[in-house]
């Protein structure tokens, strides 16, 4: 600032006090100015203040809100993980047309070997359990055994494991009640239904975070492969499951890395089935850990019995010295004499003349079709113009199921009059041209067609992308058993 010097002598000049005047005027703006300037800083100043106690009371508070928010979640995360801990389970699903019980249960199905079966099976899984996991020990156990149950019968009778059929329902009875958890489920004939419950299972449960361990029991069958290989490569999701081997497994499961193995020898056969029929000798107790060995069989260094030797299986079921017809069909029509009763047997004689209608399988249980009676063109044609001129189609139920319909009067195709012969087989013609929903169909008297008639009777189908059955193209067209209306079997 300068500074401004006042003339105090006599001598008065205007012109320097206008210049004296206008330096006062000039300090006193600029200080003015300084003046403003200052409080305009200290105003902002002000106001940023407020602004940043507002901003931090702000954040003070969103902070304690998430801190009272992380407390509620982790009391919620703890309660969940005392909650899982509760509803923890572990989960054995088994095939059990492939997975055998032990011998010796199986010998006392009819006198609650299927309890022993439940309580060895459960001290196992539990034992596997806990050698896995800490504080399992609380951990219930449910087991679901799927099996086709007459099938099963039918095959254990035959080579004299139970005494008849429907002692393998007493066993699945005595097996569900001795531990509440335990079931064996009858999935009825037909290969794929087993399978398609158990991969079903196994899809739903790997994922339940409730279900902390699956034991699975299927390596006998490839069919599963595809559905444990989308865990192979996720350690974690495979080591949740033990893969349970009871006969050797398939290759492609021995490959599959991650996965858990056990085996339960006391508990289910480490050998399949044998093909051929054995006395059976009573067993009037069972000794856990001690599974009998039926005649002809030879013990392993395992202590599981070996399939006879064929001299030992032809003498059990050789014709008489001297046959005869009638002691020929006394001698060979039942397996096991004194393991299956004739009701429930299953015949290996040659198979009487009856007028039951059968359903006929291959090897791997599919359905398959009779050849129908050459078709009669003029009824064929007959047909055709019957329903052209109702302007409705013929009433399928009610001409092929021996007049059976459930729409009764409702029924919006034609029931009367009756078809000849020749016209109800020329409409199984037309009915076997679509195809039947279930490849392995137990309905007896089915009129739908489970089979390429082009296929079954010259071997090619002119139709190959467009026939309604080519998804049966290439399937086995030998027939290997039948069953009919009354559930009884035989091999064919």
């Amino acid at each position: 600032m300068s500074m401004v010097v006042i003339n105090t002598s006599n001598d008065f000049n205007s012109t320097d006090f206008v210049a004296q005047m206008r330096g006062f005027q000039a300090s006193d703006e600029a200080r003015q100015k300084l003046f403003a300037d200052m409080l305009e800083r200290y105003t902002a100043l002000l106001e940023e203040h407020e602004t940043l106690k507002h901003d931090y009371s702000s954040e003070r508070d969103i902070r304690r809100n998430y801190q009272r928010e992380v407390d509620l979640v982790q009391g919620e995360v703890a309660q969940i993980r005392r909650e899982l801990g509760n509803s923890s389970f572990v989960l054995a699903l088994i095939d059990g047309d492939g997975v055998i019980f032990q011998d010796a249960l199986l010998n006392a199905a009819a006198n609650e070997g299927g309890s022993e079966a439940a309580s060895r099976l459960q001290h196992a899984i539990r034992n596997h359990i806990t050698s896995l996991y800490d504080n399992s020990g609380n951990w219930p156990i449910i087991v679901h055994i799927y099996l086709s149950l007459d099938k099963l019968a039918q095959k254990l009778a035959s080579v004299g494991l139970i005494e008849k059929p429907s002692d393998l329902r007493k066993f699945a009875q005595y097996f569900s009640l001795n531990q509440s958890l335990f079931t064996i489920v009858d999935v009825g004939h037909g290969k794929e239904r087993a399978d398609h419950k158990i991969k079903e299972m196994l899809r739903t449960f790997n994922d339940n975070p409730t279900c902390r361990h699956i034991v699975f029991g299927g390596c006998h069958d490839a069919g599963y492969l595809l559905n444990l290989d989308q865990y192979k490569h996720h350690a974690a999701k495979a080591a949740h499951i033990t893969l349970l081997e009871s006969t050797p497994a398939w290759r492609g499961f021995a490959e599959l890395p991650n996965f858990r193995r056990t085996r339960f020898d006391n508990v289910f056969r480490n050998t399949e089935l044998p093909d051929y029929g054995y006395r059976m000798q009573s067993h009037p107790s069972i000794q856990p850990g001690l599974p009998s060995i039926p005649p002809g069989f030879q013990s392993s260094p395992r202590g599981t019995p070996t399939i006879p030797s064929p001299a030992t299986t032809v003498s059990s079921l050789a014709a008489p010295a001297n046959p005869t017809p009638d002691s020929l069909d006394s001698s060979w029509a039942t397996v096991g004499k004194n393991g299956v009763p004739p009701k429930e047997k299953i015949s290996i004689a040659p198979k009487s003349r009856s007028n039951k209608r059968w359903a006929y399988y291959n090897k791997d249980e599919q359905r398959l079709d009779e050849p129908l009676a050459p078709k009669d063109k003029a009824a064929y044609d007959a047909i055709d113009q019957r329903m052209k001129k109702a302007g409705k189609n013929l009433c399928n139920h009610w001409h092929l199921n021996k007049g059976k319909c459930v729409n009764g009067a409702k029924c919006h195709f034609q029931h009367e009059p009756k078809l000849t012969s020749a016209e109800l087989n020329a409409l199984q013609y037309k009915t076997r041209s679509l195809a039947c929903k279930d490849r392995y169909c137990q309905n007896v008297h089915c009129y739908l067609g489970h089979q390429c008639s082009f296929e079954r009777e010259q071997g090619w189908c002119p139709f190959p992308d467009t026939c309604n059955l080519r998804h049966t193209h290439g399937m086995d067209k030998v027939k290997a058993s039948r069953w009919n209306e009354d559930g009884e079997m035989e091999q064919l």
